[in-house]
């Protein structure tokens, strides 16, 4: 029940501001939309799988006079992590606080960019954020989030090419998680795609595919990491149980659509986006090939994400309101219902995925729902169970 009020909250302003033009009022809505989100998130209480590990966790991590003594090398997780925890559990032992804290850097970080970037449809950009991504993003990866929340605030530097400051980010996301490796070629995505077109798309994704089969990617990959024997030991473990079969490699590519739709549609109608990120997002077709052969390539596309849905909704807007200019009309508008129709099933399917072989008549969605805050701190003994059952420590990161 609490998601469906935010949504319809979040709707609220959409329909005022981003749909109707109406004029007033902008800065409330933003500010109360940023402050529900945060508490939603914030105030949770045992909601969200990979919550409930670091809850766990929370009290054996050492505080900030305890870090001198702390053994770096052979944690488990990357060192800013502890350190992040560290000040947490200074100020109070109480994971709560850290949830606080995590909820108010991901949602401002997230607003922000989206109120820069996406100047005249940001409630649209909130609510596809909301409806797509936030849960995941706030209750699930909350190492991996913290690297996103980062890109989100270093991409100012990026698009500025002050590329020496962007990489210190990046140097500093790396130490909270392994997956931040990916942001240190985003200033290669805009060489490799700097007039991308969904044929040269359609090419690069042939030849990713193709690659995955010809060459032992896995070895490969294990073997540049072997020098980090814990990295090398959770990249094992995915490689051998995150193989793709056949449906699982064809919604990897159906999913690629709405991205392979948008290309098409400001290809051929044109585009005056101040800041573009069509070259961001059209390397999500290397990471959609590799994600075709490995599930966990699929990991890499968190941090696209918010990219795409500022192209997603400046894309859209700008058709609509250009309605008597679209090149083909009517083809137009099909892709458009379409990219509109993949998305929508994207979301539904994710949340609604049956996990009846982790837990008995279970759903994805048990990890967030239903929802309870500290103030009515009940444990759900089905989520708990499912999590159990779904978390394999040899590869959780």
């Amino acid at each position: 029940m609490i998601y469906l009020l935010l949504f319809l909250f979040l709707l609220i302003p959409v329909i005022r501001y981003d749909i109707l033009a109406k004029k007033g009022g902008e800065d409330i809505w933003y500010g109360l939309s940023f402050v529900f989100l945060v508490a939603v998130a914030g105030l949770r209480y045992r909601v969200g799988g990979d919550t409930l590990v670091y809850m766990a966790e929370f009290n054996m991590y050492p505080k900030l006079d305890e870090l001198r003594y702390f053994d770096f090398e052979t944690a488990r997780f990357n060192p800013l992590w502890y350190i992040l925890n560290a000040f947490c559990r200074s100020v109070s032992d109480d994971f709560l606080f850290f949830q606080l804290l995590h909820a108010l850097i991901v949602n401002y970080s997230f607003f922000r960019f989206f109120r820069k970037y996406c100047q005249y449809y940001y409630f649209t950009a909130i609510l596809v954020w909301f409806v797509g991504y936030w849960c995941y993003f706030s209750m699930e990866i909350l190492r991996e989030i913290l690297c996103i929340s980062m890109l989100l605030w270093a991409v100012d530097w990026l698009l500025e090419k002050k590329l020496v400051k962007y990489y210190i980010v990046c140097i500093i996301a790396l130490f909270m998680h392994y997956s931040a490796v990916i942001m240190l070629f985003f200033p290669l995505m805009y060489v490799v795609f700097k007039r991308p077109n969904w044929v040269f798309q359609l090419i690069i994704l042939a030849g990713v595919i193709c690659f995955t089969r010809l060459i032992d990617l896995a070895s490969l990959i294990i073997g540049t990491f072997s020098l980090n024997d814990q990295l090398r030991i959770v990249l094992e473990n995915y490689f051998e149980v995150d193989s793709k079969n056949l449906t699982g490699i064809l919604f990897e590519l159906v999913k690629y659509l709405p991205v392979l739709g948008i290309i098409w549609l400001r290809e051929r109608n044109g585009s005056d986006d101040e800041y573009d990120f069509v070259p961001i997002i059209s390397c999500m077709v290397i990471f959609t090939g590799f994600s075709t052969y490995v599930g966990v390539a699929s990991r890499f596309l968190n941090y696209f994400a918010p990219f795409f849905v500022v192209v997603f909704v400046n894309t859209v807007y700008g058709l609509l309101t250009m309605a008597e200019g679209w090149k083909n009309r009517h083809v137009s508008a099909v892709v458009t219902v379409l990219v509109l129709f993949v998305v929508s099933f994207e979301y539904i399917f994710y949340y609604t995925k049956d996990q009846s072989d982790i837990y008995p008549d279970t759903r994805r969605y048990s990890i967030f729902v239903p929802y309870h805050t500290v103030f009515n701190p009940v444990v759900e003994e089905k989520r708990e169970s499912y999590v159990e059952n779904l978390r394999d420590f040899a590869i959780f990161f």
